[in-house]
């Protein structure tokens, strides 16, 4: 057993075992002196009341079973006949749970080096030849990079050798699997792999149970990217520090469990940048916008429209490049589209067919579904290379073969690709500019290979578009740049990366209010979308009542003016107003949004000391607590499988 998994038993042990105790007392003395009645009622229920963390494991690779055994003759008396708890069985039942720890290892690993507070630790100083790395976060594929020796953005191969890591977690009895064996796992065990998780941060829960167990998701994404931790670690040595990237749409609340994320991992997370920008920073690399003799000065910047459409997430950036500088003008896009809804059309044509064939659907065969959804991954990447591909589906004991031509799926699919088309033209239009001022298209993404797209863009922009950077690789590469930019500001940079860059936020920011005419609640926008960040802004709003002793600040993300039509980031309180405070008394609220997109609110009574400056905890959010507890348990289950 880990030191820290020994820990924490130590620490929620009594808690979770307390119901399953108490239930006994009373019972004859017989119904826990035989080992399978004593498995039945105490076991097997303290177990399944056990933290999740701890149900991840296996109850055999925690030697659960003999630490119950152990357990029956400390905390229970029997002398009487019945079953009575002995005197200060808490305590005891804590003692137990140290020395199990220690005595009963059975080859598990030692504790790790460092806490799990440490772990967490914010603004903790890493040594100064300490390495940072670039993180693509995908959807569907992952990138680690770095720079090297000369100061050039690589990509780190993982311990396949692929440069491309899939973003796909298996949960199994003897841990988790990351990666290409997770992806084949999930055609048997559909159950227990978890894939997409990008789309769920923000959310309080995974969309799906894995092992029955409802997960966070930043906690699936940090078993991502501790592997991506790893892999660059065999190639680095000590990696401690990263910047990792996010759409440019990302709301706070799912930036903020990207960090976490990155915290869990074992990471301090540098900053966290939007991917459109990353690779728009490597754009700028190759052009040669990094190089310090200002030789790409011009009369203007050069302006770029990014094009990022991954596996699950879409975005599009308009970036102005001059030297050594990046601004961010515009972007738009949207979490909930990616290559996994194309994928998710050619399942629908793919079954379609078979339903036909056969009577019956395969997509009610959970097996047969995730077949499905690995055959037509692959039949989209035919298509964009061949007028036709063939999809091959196991189910009802044979397999079956489908045929699907690219002018099939590109009509299915024209609804997804005007969705893309809509969103750059109002990104264009957002940014003040038209087609023929903009300069350069550059796309990113793997879903960006598809035919269909690049006609699209090409069409829209009357012109070629720049395919000189890598489709999978650019967001990480740009973000291994900033990350060493941001290195050289610790003073512990590689000095070969120096340049500005100018984020935009892609969601106004407000405060609800209430219409003091009608009385309805509306969106009261402070700080509008596409404004250059940092940036802080402030407006004043005023008491509804007499002597009212708290003011609610509920902040949304949006544009509508409807608050039920925007995102709640979260509310903050101003307490212990003074006493025959007037209606009307003016409330100023003040807004605060950095560059990595984090916000601070800040609200006053105008005039008077009550006052209240928060970032927000939400409720879809882990606690400091539960952040801790999780990371004890990712600790134990590196340190497992070393």
């Amino acid at each position: 057993m880990a030191a820290n998994l020994q820990q924490l038993l130590k620490k929620h042990g009594v808690d979770f075992l307390r119901a399953a105790v108490q239930q006994l007392v009373g019972r004859p003395a017989a119904a826990i002196s035989d080992d399978q009645q004593y498995r039945q009622l105490l076991i097997d229920p303290a177990w399944q009341a056990a933290p999740m963390q701890m149900r991840l494991f296996s109850p055999e690779g925690l030697h659960w079973e003999e630490f119950c055994f152990a357990l029956r003759p400390r905390i229970f008396n029997l002398t009487g006949g019945t079953v009575a708890l002995a005197p200060k069985w808490q305590t005891a039942a804590s003692e137990l749970a140290d020395q199990f720890g220690t005595a009963v290892d059975r080859g598990s690993a030692a504790a790790p080096s460092a806490s799990s507070s440490a772990v967490l630790a914010a603004g903790e100083k890493a040594p100064a030849r300490a390495a940072a790395v670039g993180i693509d976060l995908g959807t569907t594929y992952s990138v680690v990079a770095h720079l090297d020796a000369q100061g050039r953005p690589v990509s780190i191969p993982n311990a396949n050798g692929d440069i491309l890591t899939p973003s796909v977690v298996l949960f199994d009895r003897d841990g988790t699997v990351v990666g290409r064996e997770a992806v084949l796992a999930a055609a048997i065990e559909p159950d227990k792999v978890a894939d997409c998780v990008k789309r769920d941060m923000g959310a309080k829960h995974y969309r799906r149970p894995i092992g029955g167990e409802l997960l966070p998701p930043e906690v699936i994404s940090s078993y991502i990217l501790r592997r991506l931790k790893d892999d660059a670690a065999r190639k680095m040595g000590n990696v401690s520090k990263a910047v990792i990237t996010v759409p440019a749409y990302f709301d706070e609340p799912r930036r903020r469990a990207t960090m976490d994320a990155g915290r869990l991992a074992g990471l301090e997370v540098l900053d966290i940048i939007n991917e459109p920008t990353a690779a728009a920073i490597l754009y700028g690399y190759q052009e040669g916008f990094l190089d310090r003799s200002g030789k790409v000065a011009g009369d203007r910047p050069l302006r770029v429209l990014v094009y990022d459409l991954g596996g699950g997430t879409f975005d599009v950036t308009v970036v102005e490049m001059s030297n050594q500088s990046f601004k961010a003008v515009a972007t738009d896009g949207d979490v909930q589209l990616g290559g996994k809804d194309w994928d998710e059309k050619l399942v629908e044509m793919a079954a379609e067919m078979l339903v036909l064939e056969l009577g019956d659907d395969p997509r009610n065969d959970p097996e047969a579904l995730q077949d499905l959804w690995l055959t037509s991954e692959a039949a989209k990447k035919t298509l964009s290379e061949r007028p036709k591909a063939t999809l091959f589906v196991n189910y009802q004991g044979r397999r079956h073969k489908v045929e699907v031509t690219r002018d099939e799926f590109e009509e299915a699919t024209a609804p997804l690709v005007l969705r893309t088309r809509t969103t750059a033209e109002i990104v264009v239009m957002q940014a003040g500019l038209t087609w023929a001022d903009i300069d350069r298209v550059v796309v990113v993404g793997g879903s960006t290979r598809m035919p269909m797209i690049r006609r699209m863009l090409e069409e829209l922009a009357g012109r070629a578009i720049d395919l000189t950077v890598s489709a999978d690789e650019a967001v990480a590469h740009g973000a291994a740049l900033y990350a060493d930019l941001l290195l050289q500001k610790q003073g512990i940079g590689s000095g070969h990366t120096q340049f500005a860059v100018t984020n935009i936020n892609s969601h106004s920011l407000g405060v609800v209010g209430t219409d003091p005419v009608t009385g309805r609640q509306l969106n009261r926008i402070i700080i509008p979308k596409n404004s250059p960040l940092p940036v802080a802004a402030a407006r004043r709003f005023k008491t509804s009542q007499p002597n009212q002793p708290s003011v609610k600040v509920t902040v949304v993300e949006g544009e509508s003016e409807l608050p039920d039509a925007c995102i709640e980031v979260g509310i903050c309180v101003i307490r212990d107003l003074p006493p025959r405070l007037p209606a009307g008394s003016p409330v100023e609220v003040g807004y605060s949004y950095g560059e990595n997109g984090r916000l601070q609110v800040t609200a006053s009574l105008v005039g008077h000391e009550a006052r209240v400056t928060t970032e927000f905890v939400r409720d879809n959010s882990l606690s400091d607590d539960d952040l801790l507890l999780w990371a004890e348990c990712l600790s134990a289950e590196a340190e497992r499988g070393l």
